[in-house]
This record gives C-alpha cells, sequence and structure tokens, in this order.
C-alpha cells in the first residue's frame, strides 16, 4: 500500500474513534446495568490532543480518537487501516521501504535522505521519525489519537499535515493481564498479551508483546516458493514510580524485529515500448543485429505510458531502455530485447518472478522516559525524553522478472573500432556473467539493496498551568536530533550488464570509459566499486530546537481564545557522495578508498564534517550540504460552546494556523559515464530544496444532540500550501522540488444509536487540491509530450534526450552508426542531443489546475454494530465497516498512466464476550470481497526502462482470535 488507502470514516471523530470505545462501554453497561443506556456513552472517550485530559466532544480541533477496545472491534490492528476510519486521510507504501501517511492531502512526496514527513508519529507524546508504523500492530494500547491540520504549538515536533500518537496502556497498581491468540488464513498465526505486576507502593511493573506469522500473499512464480509473508513482532516494557502524589513517572523500552519476504514493492507494470518503424520517413529495422545499424535499440524507452488497468500493462520492460543498453554497447548482446518472448504477466499484484526471495529485515530500538512533577496545585511540569535507533534493509529483484532469452555475445559491438571485436565471445563464454553482487548467471539479472541506520535524541519539556481564572497557559521547549551513521544509508542498483560492461573496459586497459573500472568484490557491497549505481549518504544530522506554547483566555464562560506560537530551528548536514557508474579512474582507484584513519572525516571539519574530501579524482569527491532554517509559526483559535434548544452540547470552533515543514538535500549531480564528472558541476537542478508552509484556515462544529445519542461533528478548511515538496526523476536521481497549491475540503462524522445496543456510523470526507497556475515539470515517461519535431533517443549512459526528428532522421538515411547517436564521451564522440534544436530534458508539462497526488475527491465510511445479551452473561456483537474511496492520480502530472481507480473495502466481526469470566472468541473478516487496487505507484528512471513499481493492499484475510483476561 503506498499513499491512498482508506481514509475518510466520516463518522464523528467520536464515532469510531470514541465509538469503538463506545460501543465497547455499551455492550459492558447492557450486561451489568438495566438502567444505564448506551447511548448516553458517545463521545465520552478522554484525549489529550490538545496536551490536557478533556472529552473528545469538547476539543475544540479537528482530532479523531480510538481506543483500544475500537482497535479490537473494528480490526484496526496498524497503522495503515487507520485511513478506514478517519475523514480525508490516505495512504500508500512507497518505493524505499516505507510509507506515506496523507492527512487533507499533505504527506510525504520526497525522496531523500534528509527528507521529513509531513504528519508526525508519536508514541506517548514522543516523535519517532524512523518508525514502523506502517507494519506493527497497535498492542496492548490504551487509543489513538490522530489530529489533522498544522501542529506545532503543543507538540514537540512541529507536522505540517497532522499528528499521530499512540498512547500505550501504563501499569497499575493492580495484577492482571491478559493473553491472545489468532489462527487465519494464510497460515496466520499471531499471538499478543500483557500483564501487569505491582512492585510496592510506587512501583508497578507492564510487560507486553505480540508475534506475526504469516505465510505470502503472493509467488515467486520462478522459485515455485511463496512471497510477500510476515514474520515480525515487539516487546515493550514500562516501568512507573510514583512515590508521591506530585511526582509521577514511567520508563518505556520496545524493541521492533522483522526479517521475512515481505515485497518492498509490488509488481512491475509496464507497457512495452516496441520502438518506431521509421523516424520522419525513414524506416527503421526492428532492433537485434549488428550494434552499428541498429537504430531501433537506441530508439526505445522501454515502457510508454497508458492505462494501469489494460491487460497491455502487465507486460514487460524492453530491455535496449534498462542497463543492458551498455552491455549491448560492449558486446554482451546482440541488441535483441531479452524480455522479447517472455509471456504477459499474470494481475496477481502479489506475484513477482525473481531468482532469489526479497529480504525485508528491520530492527528499532525505542526509549521514553516520561516524568511529570506537580510544581503547584496549579503549574505541572512535564519532561519527555527519547531515545530510538532503527536499522533495516530491504533487497530484492529490480526488476521482478526473469528473461527467458539470455545473453548473445556479438562481435559486433563499439570494440570492432579498436578491431578487437571478438573479446566478447571470449569474456563471456555462452554469454555467463560472473558478477560478485548478482551471482554467476546467462540471464540479465538486477538487484537493488536498500539500506538505512539512523539515531534519534528527544528532549521535551513543558509547563503547564490550570489556573481557576480565566487565563491560563502552556510552555514548552523542544530538541531532537536525529543522526545516521557515515556509509550506512544507501541505495543500491546492481546489474550484471553494468559489470560486464566493466569487466570488457578493464581487459582493454580502461580504454573505453577512461580508465580501469574498480569492481567491488564483495556482497553485500562495499560502496567502493564503479560497477553498480549508489545513492550513499556519507552521514549528517538533523538538529531541531524550538520554544512553543499557547496562551487560553476565557473572555466569558462560554467563548474562549486560544494564541499559540512557536519559534523553530532546524540544522541539516549531509555527506553525500554523487552518483557515479562505470566512471574510470585511474589505477583502479576504488571510488571510497578506505584510507589510514577515518576515511570520512580526516580533518575534523566543522561538526565533524570536512568541508570537501577527495581522493585521486573530482569523482571521489564527498560534498557536505549545509543548511539551517529559522521559522516563526502559530495559530489562533476561537471556541464557542452557547447552550442552544436543539442540542445536548455544541461547540463551534474558528481557526488559523500556520505549518511548517524544513526542506531538505538533493543527490548531487553524478559522473556521466565513461567521464571523471566534478563533483561540484552543475546539476540542471538545485541541490537543495526549500521548505514547506501552509496557512490553514479551519472552522467546524461538534454537537451531542438526543440525550447523547446522536452526535454530528464537522468541519470545513482552507490551505495556501507554498513549496510543496515533490520528487521527480533528472540525471539518474530523484530529485526534490517545490511548487505551490491550493486545498479546501470539508469533514462530517456522526453517530447514531437509536435502539438500546444498535449503533451506526458514518463518515465523509471531500477534498479539492489544485496546482497554481505557472508552473511545469519535465513528465520523464513523455518527454516529447506528442511534439513530432522531436524524437526520443538514449544516449550512451542511458540517459533519455530529444533529438530534432529531422536531423535524426537525415542521419539514420545517411548511415550514421547507431551507437553514435548518443555520443560516447571516453572517445570523444559528440552526442545528437547537444546538437541546437535540441532538448536534454524533454517537454515542460502545464501543472496548473492539476490534482496533488493520492488525494481523492471523496471518502466515504459507515459502520453498524449490534449487541446481543445472551444468558450466563454473555454478549455477541456483530459488527460490520464499508470504505470507499474516489479515483485519484499517483502524481502530480495526472497522465492516464497516473489515473488510481476508486476501490472499496468491507470488513465485518462477530464477537462473543462474556463479561465476567473476561473471555472473548471474535470471528472476523477483513477485505471480504478481496479488493486489490493499485494505491500508489513508483516510476523508475530512464535507465531502467521507466517501468512503474506499484502498491496495493493485503488481500482477503479471516480467522478466528481468542482473547483470556485475568
Amino acid at each position: 500500500m503506498k499513499k491512498h488507502i482508506l481514509s475518510m470514516s466520516c463518522a464523528v471523530s467520536a464515532l469510531v474513534l470514541s465509538g469503538g470505545g463506545a460501543y465497547a462501554a455499551a455492550a459492558g453497561a447492557a450486561a451489568t446495568a438495566a438502567d444505564t443506556s448506551p447511548g448516553t456513552t458517545i463521545g465520552e472517550l478522554v484525549v489529550t490532543a490538545e496536551r490536557r485530559e478533556e472529552n473528545l466532544q469538547d476539543t475544540p480541533i479537528a482530532v479523531s480518537a480510538f481506543s483500544g477496545d475500537t482497535l479490537k472491534s473494528k480490526r484496526l490492528d496498524g497503522g495503515q487501516n487507520l485511513i478506514l476510519q478517519i475523514p480525508n486521510t490516505n495512504y500508500t507504501r512507497s518505493n524505499f521501504g516505507g510509507f506515506n501517511l496523507k492527512i487533507r492531502g499533505i504527506g510525504v512526496d520526497v525522496v531523500s535522505y534528509s527528507g521529513t514527513t509531513g504528519v508526525s508519529i508519536n508514541e506517548n507524546e514522543l516523535p519517532v521519525a524512523a518508525n514502523n508504523f506502517a507494519n506493527t500492530d497497535f498492542f496492548d494500547t490504551q487509543r489513538v489519537e490522530v489530529v489533522r491540520g498544522p501542529q506545532g504549538t503543543l507538540y514537540g515536533r512541529n507536522a505540517v499535515g497532522g499528528a499521530v500518537d499512540i498512547i500505550t496502556n501504563k501499569p497499575t497498581d493492580s495484577f492482571g493481564g491478559y493473553a491472545s491468540a489468532e489462527y487465519g488464513n494464510y497460515n496466520t498465526i499471531r499471538v499478543q498479551g500483557a500483564v501487569n505486576i505491582p512492585i510496592g507502593d510506587a512501583l508497578a511493573l507492564r510487560v507486553a508483546g505480540f508475534r506475526l506469522t504469516q505465510d505470502g500473499f503472493g509467488e515467486n512464480l520462478y522459485l515455485n516458493q511463496r512471497v510477500d509473508g510476515r514474520d515480525l513482532g515487539a516487546i515493550r516494557t514500562t516501568l512507573s514510580f510514583k512515590p508521591s502524589d506530585r511526582f509521577s513517572a514511567y520508563l518505556m523500552y520496545e524493541h521492533y524485529g522483522e526479517d521475512d519476504n515481505r515485497n518492498r514493492i509490488g509488481k512491475q507494470l509496464c507497457i512495452k515500448d516496441q520502438g518506431p518503424s521509421s523516424v520522419g520517413g525513414v524506416p527503421i529495422a526492428p532492433a537485434g543485429g549488428p550494434i552499428f545499424t541498429n537504430y531501433a535499440a537506441f530508439l526505445n524507452q522501454g515502457c510508454v505510458p497508458g492505462s494501469l488497468y489494460q491487460d497491455a500493462a502487465y507486460g514487460t520492460v524492453n530491455s535496449n531502455a534498462t542497463f543492458l543498453a551498455t552491455g549491448n554497447l560492449f558486446g554482451l548482446n546482440n541488441g535483441t530485447d531479452v524480455f522479447a518472448n517472455h509471456p504477459m504477466q499474470n494481475h496477481n499484484l502479489h506475484d513477482i518472478e525473481s531468482v532469489v526471495q526479497p529480504n525485508y529485515k528491520v530492527n528499532q530500538d525505542l526509549v521514553d522516559l516520561h516524568m511529570e512533577y506537580r510544581l503547584t496545585d496549579n503549574l505541572t511540569l512535564t519532561s519527555i525524553t527519547g531515545y530510538n535507533r532503527d536499522v533495516a534493509s530491504w533487497s530484492e529483484d529490480y526488476n521482478r522478472l526473469v528473461p527467458l532469452t539470455p545473453f548473445t555475445p556479438t562481435d559486433t559491438g563499439i570494440l570492432q573500432l579498436f578491431g578487437l571485436g571478438g573479446i566478447p565471445l571470449l569474456a563471456f563464454p555462452n554469454g555467463v556473467v560472473n558478477d560478485p553482487q548478482t551471482g554467476h548467471s546467462n540471464l540479465f539479472t538486477t538487484f537493488d539493496l536498500s539500506t538505512a541506520e539512523s539515531k534519534e535524541y528527544t528532549q521535551e519539556l513543558r509547563l503547564q498551568s490550570s489556573f481557576t481564572g480565566p487565563l491560563n497557559f502552556s510552555a514548552g521547549a523542544f530538541y531532537s536530533e536525529v543522526t545516521s551513521n557515515p556509509g550506512a544509508n544507501n541505495y543500491y542498483v546492481m546489474s550484471n550488464a553494468l559489470t560486464a560492461s566493466a569487466i570488457i573496459n578493464n581487459i582493454v586497459n580502461g580504454a573505453l570509459l577512461g580508465g580501469p573500472v574498480h569492481i567491488d568484490p564483495n556482497f553485500p557491497p562495499d560502496g567502493s566499486g564503479h560497477n553498480y549505481y549508489d545513492a550513499r549518504s556519507g552521514g549528517g544530522y538533523l538538529k531541531s530546537y524550538a520554544a512553543f506554547g499557547e496562551i487560553y483566555y476565557n473572555i466569558v464562560p462560554t467563548l474562549k481564545l486560544t494564541l499559540g506560537g512557536r519559534y523553530t530551528v532546524d540544522q541539516l548536514l549531509n555527506i553525500s557522495y554523487p552518483i557515479s557508474v562505470l566512471v574510470g579512474v585511474p589505477n583502479g582507484t576504488p571510488l571510497f578508498p578506505n584510507t589510514t584513519g577515518n576515511p570520512f572525516f580526516p580533518d575534523g571539519g566543522v561538526g565533524g564534517f570536512p568541508d570537501t574530501i577527495c581522493t585521486t579524482s573530482a569523482a571521489t569527491c564527498l560534498i557536505p550540504q549545509k543548511v539551517t532554517y529559522r521559522e516563526f509559526t502559530g495559530r489562533a483559535n476561537l471556541d464557542w460552546t452557547p447552550t442552544l434548544s436543539f442540542t445536548d452540547k455544541s461547540l463551534f470552533y474558528a481557526s488559523y494556523s500556520r505549518g511548517y515543514k524544513g526542506g531538505g538535500f538533493n543527490t548531487p549531480c553524478q559522473a556521466a559515464l565513461g567521464t571523471v564528472g566534478a563533483a561540484g558541476a552543475s546539476c540542471g537542478y538545485p541541490l537543495a530544496y526549500n521548505p514547506e508552509f501552509i496557512n490553514a484556515f479551519e472552522i467546524g462544529t461538534k454537537n451531542t444532540l438526543d440525550g447523547g445519542k446522536l452526535t454530528l461533528n464537522g468541519d470545513a478548511f482552507y490551505y495556501d500550501y507554498k513549496g510543496y515538496q515533490v520528487s521527480t526523476i533528472v540525471a539518474k536521481s530523484s530529485v526534490n522540488l517545490n511548487i505551490n497549491a491550493k486545498i479546501y475540503g470539508a469533514e462530517f462524522e456522526s453517530v447514531f444509536e437509536p435502539i438500546r445496543n444498535l449503533a451506526l456510523n458514518a463518515n465523509i470526507g471531500y477534498l479539492h487540491t489544485s496546482i497554481d497556475n505557472g508552473q511545469s515539470q519535465v513528465d520523464q515517461i513523455n518527454l516529447t509530450q506528442g511534439n513530432p519535431n522531436f524524437t526520443l533517443i538514449h544516449e550512451a549512459d542511458g540517459t533519455a534526450c530529444l533529438a530534432p526528428t529531422a536531423l535524426l532522421a537525415a542521419a539514420i538515411a545517411g548511415g550514421e552508426p547507431a551507437p553514435f547517436l548518443g555520443g560516447f564521451a571516453a572517445l570523444g564522440i559528440p552526442n545528437i542531443c547537444d546538437a541546437s534544436g535540441a532538448l536534454k530534458n524533454g517537454v515542460p508539462v502545464d501543472l496548473g489546475g492539476k490534482q496533488l497526488p493520492n488525494t481523492p475527491k471523496f471518502t466515504v465510511s459507515v459502520g453498524a454494530q449490534y449487541v446481543f445479551e445472551l444468558p450466563h452473561d454473555w454478549l455477541a456483537t456483530v459488527r460490520g465497516d464499508w470504505y470507499w474511496q474516489d479515483d485519484s492520480f499517483a502524481r502530480i502530472f495526472n497522465a492516464i498512466n497516473d489515473q488510481l481507480r476508486g476501490y472499496s473495502v468491507t470488513n465485518a466481526t462477530l464477537t462473543f464476550s462474556n463479561v465476567s469470566d473476561g473471555l472473548d472468541v471474535q470471528f472476523f473478516v477483513k477485505n471480504a470481497f478481496n479488493a486489490q487496487p493499485i494505491t500508489g505507484t513508483y516510476l523508475t528512471n530512464d535507465t531502467s526502462g521507466l517501468f512503474q513499481n506499484v502498491f496495493t493492499l493485503d488481500p482477503r484475510t479471516f480467522g478466528v482470535q481468542l482473547t483470556k483476561k485475568f
């Protein structure tokens, strides 16, 4: 799942959120007190969204809250499921192991080590930047709160779109606990439990954990093995200390681990580019044969734009537009598309083909020390100290397809120029390439590997008043530091076609690539090689300092004014490497040599980082990127609680808030194929991208009616969105740029208990997003935008460019050798795309009026629950939930290949509970009709063939869960 996914449970924040808790409370009330109406419990969930305990219906902001009972009754067992119950919220997994949770269109669409999310994920008020929100269960959880809109005057870490806070169960002074076991399809086994142990009068200990194992949702069709399975778990230990009425504290340690064959991404979709049959009226022969006349191999982009919902989208990439294009030049292959005879893929988005199983590995350790001291009866000082360490690696087949056609070495490659055309035949007998990273094979093979490691330190201090007069306040200070270890954050793409090209170059003593190319002999790779791509961070940090606070003034008892402010200082530093591949380095010097001492910090530098680190060539430079942002943000809120004749309780509020999210860095431009490019050379894009800002205006109301049996909540909002950060592909790198947009929408949430034991809920969200006029970008999968005056051609380094059609046609008609059309810098061969009238990037697309990615206009969720009172203290609770989201787009271009169809999801549970025995038996089905939508996509670059990685939901799952409380 990636960006979209269930959003809109318009049922009043209290509805499902507190609704679930309300339903559970209602069931208990029905069994124990005949004179208590379950309707009176609606909206009574206590939340701390404004850093003080208050009823959900009394909180003058858009917030949804789910009690632990609600999470269970609705099977909201993980973060990805929340969108099913929250208006205008969307979720999808993302390309590099993470996820994108969007609230009102605000999330994270950047690809950068220095990028930050638009929605803050917190645990017990502690912000956790590197988290497993998308993977782990909400186990032993008291409640989950989701605040919509810019945050920062109450939260330690500011958030431009909203915040999620997971509140775990804390130790109590009574011994007890629970154990739960679940079995379901896909051989799912899930166990969890907790035990609470009082230790004397002042101490208590709570230990909780869960474990999930599950067979794969899909199949590796090449190895005939299940894939996309789960093997993960967590343990949490919380020690509480309360020596007096004035002081209390708890220390929490939590470990999460996962090691399985989860698909980091889903299937690779592609409408194959068959290549042109003519250029400017000049006929072109099909690809294949001698490389010098093989024009079709150089006039191909791999995949072409089109709807992903047609059968043709389940085709295969044309290998002539992949890394194999370089191998073709060097004689590894004869220009034949190695996927040409591959059958169409099946439509199960969890199925793949791969010579190896995916590996998804994560370990996280989180420590939280929370202390609270009442200085006086009206002043409370709170301290939150946190440490988080996250280590992850993800590897899998880059193409998720295995070709049927082996390599066919040829003597017609570029080595003919030297009279050495037979070398590929001798170097690769039977087409077999020995690649240290991808193995020993005569089939085109490409893997990718992501590694990440970060440490996060957090300290927050907050002073809060509770005076009886009209004036109160909350004031705080915040510091956080997120650091990445040198060399620990990498994204490798390894291909035997690249390694074969390096081998051939080295046989001829570097004549093709300006010097011998170092081939990394290790797996996992150590970053020393030039025979693969490595987007590498050399280490860095994000330090954030802030002072924040709010003042509350009751103008009259029913009218309150809130004024809040925040001053933030963000300091970013990153040591980056310019991406380089197949770059000849004098005397075979590795790209990142292991010099004596610490190769990353030889001279100390500023803050421990050097200004520059260069070895034998400019391509080996480490580039320090530094920036500091200082911003003031705030909010003003006016809430009114009148007494109305037609409601039991009403709240109206109007607010303005300003949100901010810091900028970051782009990857420095890479050295071109066959050259040693200067690390500081112009990239054609900025080396840093700017912060985001939102001016948010909102009005809302919360109402309780009919003696507490009905809640009606609604809000409307308008965002002026400046500097929206979005990623695109330029020169083989993910590049982040800024654009401006407008967002507005409305949300409705309601819960209704018309009769005893029956609860109904409905949530509706409307969202309109529009990019401002006067902005444009190049769409990599459609560079020409239908302009016949340009024709796409692959340069020698695999990058696509647009040549003037007339000039290209004349070159072909004149018999210009095909490899020379794209130039070859090491041999001094000019590039036709450098000619007058050519376009190196493409025809820009006007973005004005286009929707932001993953922002469906409508989201709807409805649910119903009925509690049957059975003999002997048994209750039977039947519950059903239905969610639907509208069509949307995966990218800002809103092109035909970006279209995401709307989808619906249905969940149902049947729970038998015995209150006196503490026993629950729940039968459940999730995604009952097996919806398999495309929730998001990621478009690869022109050297990979422009295929699209897609993300989807888990398929239908069902099972039974037994829980015993003690």
